[in-house]
């Protein structure tokens, strides 16, 4: 009869040992970017995970024992328990942070427009070259056959075989001891990068502890003023213009946002340019072309960026798109230069609030590809983030012609669906690698555009206007165990491309090959000879000497991690584990050599970026103010 009992505790440590199974599955996802594996490693990155197992066992032998009919209430709440650790886990592997409730509050307000990264979510590799659907699919065998096995061992055990005997009360005491030291032990240690230590359960009662205990209380250190804060637009009139030949003259301006187009794909080593993109190597050579950093590697952060010369807010909440009223590089055209500003889209305007963004930076009508082609298909390479491009351009060009009439310019933003997730814009890309199909997509937008700048000659407005093509943020391929954006501060999701570009004309050529998206205001604000504004800008004007340049930028989570490129360098910080990596960009350009930053250089890096940090809560904490 005994062995039944034991049978029962077998069954059951398997039952809770499944508990283990999607951090494990982490670790090896994890295993080639940086983490330690060996057996010290993976016991901390399990430790928190293990204490959730042994209390739940703890507890389900204690309320067996009670009555086997509670064995039912056991097993669903084991499976909640098994399904929140696996959604934790991808995640974890697609935003390296843990699932916590900002990130399922954002979720579940933009579930229509987050359908096209289900595939994602479901299908990408999560581990032992498994899918995520197939692992969920696995485990809940596994978890169906280990219930079973504690229900059918629960109702063979006679129960005073289950209760625990006076002489046996010792070993669940020291069972418990053995326990405590494991709670001590996660309180004592760093937290490890990534997080991987943290259980999502376990983590919030030793984050308490943690609290009380004062352990993570450091001395308090003033934080240093941030090196790039705001600064009125009018001083940039103090700093050389570049050689001496005029700026040219324009009536118009044009912005082309390049949805999710990397630098890497078009402009980095070993792309055959020409050949792959023809129109985005022209409008390079004839035009000012730059690698440009991005402040957040999102969307709307890179539109506020882009439009107001200024960083983004570093975390979730799009602060950016919550004020009536924020001044821009658009508001001052339309007060100075009599302009006019419309907006064509192919994206849904109603995305993170995307029309009442644009309507406070100054942009009166804004409109969607179904509105400006209503007699045309637009059900081919739709997504829930927008229609395709096909006749975004063309159909744009009729109202734009009609402004040019009334004598006035037109400041016009396009945003192109053009590189975003699902990349299904062409017929044949269905059994292509996902690379390639997002680049086919890069080439169709190319196309496209070299078909917008025909119309705008037709139509004689290409040779007064003055065209803008940026990237509002990269796109990740696995090269760094990362796939989309948001949570990456390598270079293939931070870096895209700058064209300024106008026909006939030439540019002044900059003499540095980087900018950043906050520089784009202050020049065309020198562009159109607006500079003597009082608009408040974080960027330079790329019309100027540049000097040393740093950039700053930062991941759409909240103090997961940070970056500046002091060039040559490029450093890396996570908040989690606190660490920095260091790359050098002109021997590592792929940065795949990381260099730990320690002593003085470690302390100098991290209090730089934590002033940046810092800044821009403090600076979005404010209303914006309207210009003069």
């Amino acid at each position: 009869m005994w062995k039944r009992a034991y049978l029962l505790k077998i069954t059951l440590l398997l039952a809770v040992s499944l508990f283990l199974v999607p951090k494990i599955i982490l670790i090896e996802f994890f295993s080639n970017r940086w983490i330690d594996t060996g057996v010290s490693s993976v016991f901390l990155f399990l430790l928190q995970d293990l204490i959730l197992s042994v209390v739940v066992y703890l507890v389900a032998i204690t309320v067996i024992s009670k009555g086997r009919l509670y064995f039912f209430l056991l097993s669903v709440f084991s499976g909640a328990i098994l399904l929140c650790l696996l959604l934790d886990m991808r995640v974890r592997e697609l935003w390296l942070k843990p699932l916590d409730f900002s990130l399922i509050q954002y979720s579940l307000q933009h579930s229509s427009d987050l359908i096209s990264g289900v595939e994602i979510f479901l299908n990408q590799l999560s581990g032992f070259g498994l899918t995520f659907r197939f692992i969920v699919f696995v485990l809940f065998i596994a978890y169906l056959a280990a219930w079973f096995l504690v229900g059918l061992a629960a109702y063979k055990t006679p129960k005073s075989q289950m209760a625990v005997k006076e002489g046996r009360g010792k070993y669940r005491v020291v069972f418990v001891l053995f326990l405590s030291g494991m709670f001590l032990w996660s309180i004592y240690t760093k937290d490890a990068r990534y997080d991987l230590n943290k259980n999502i359960f376990v983590d919030p009662l030793v984050a308490t502890f943690k609290d009380v205990v004062s352990l993570d209380a450091t001395q308090a250190k003033t934080i240093q003023k941030f090196e790039q804060p705001a600064y009125p637009l009018s001083a940039i009139n103090d700093i050389q213009k570049l050689g001496s030949q005029p700026v040219p003259d324009f009536q118009n301006l044009v912005f082309i946002v390049l949805e999710s187009v990397r630098w890497n794909s078009i402009f980095g080593a070993g792309v055959k340019t020409g050949e792959k993109y023809p129109v985005f190597e022209k409008l390079s050579q004839e035009g000012m072309l730059s690698k440009s950093y991005v402040s957040v590697p999102h969307s709307s952060k890179g539109y506020y960026s882009i439009f107001t010369g200024l960083h983004a807010y570093p975390d979730i909440e799009i602060k950016e798109a919550m004020h009536l009223y924020q001044p821009s590089v658009i508001h001052e055209l339309k007060k100075k230069k009599n302009m006019e500003a419309v907006a064509f889209s192919s994206l849904f305007l109603q995305f993170e609030n995307m029309g009442g963004f644009l309507k406070s930076i100054g942009v009166s009508n804004s409109y969607a590809v179904s509105d400006i082609a209503r007699d045309k298909d637009h059900s081919r390479n739709n997504s829930s983030f927008g229609e395709g491009d096909e006749y975004l351009f063309s159909s744009s060009v009729p109202y734009l012609k009609d402004v040019a009439k009334e004598g006035k310019g037109f400041i016009a933003l396009y945003f192109p669906s053009a590189a975003h997730y699902p990349y299904n814009c062409t017929d044949k890309s269905a059994s292509q690698a996902e690379i390639e199909r997002y680049e086919e997509c890069i080439m169709k937008i190319d196309t496209l555009i070299g078909g917008m700048l025909n119309e705008f000659d037709k139509t004689g407005i290409l040779n007064s206007t003055l065209f803008v093509l940026v990237g509002d943020h990269g796109e990740s391929f696995g090269e760094h165990g990362m796939f989309i954006h948001n949570s990456s501060m390598h270079e293939e999701e931070v870096t895209v491309p700058l064209i300024f570009w106008a026909n006939g004309k030439v540019l002044p050529k900059n003499t540095s090959t980087t900018s950043h998206q906050t520089d784009i205001a202050p020049t065309i604000a020198d562009f159109f000879g607006v500079a003597d504004s009082s608009l408040n800008v974080q960027g330079v004007s790329l019309l100027r000497e540049q000097g040393k340049r740093v950039f700053f930028m930062s991941t759409f989570f909240d103090e997961l991690s940070s970056a500046l490129v002091d060039h040559p360098y490029k450093y890396i910080y996570e908040y989690s584990p606190d660490t920095i990596a260091k790359y050098n960009l002109e021997d590592d350009p792929q940065e795949k050599a990381p260099q730990v930053v320690l002593g003085n250089e470690f302390n100098t890096i991290k209090n730089r970026l934590i002033s940046y940090n810092v800044y821009q809560k403090i600076f979005f904490a404010k209303k914006p103010e309207q210009t003069e």
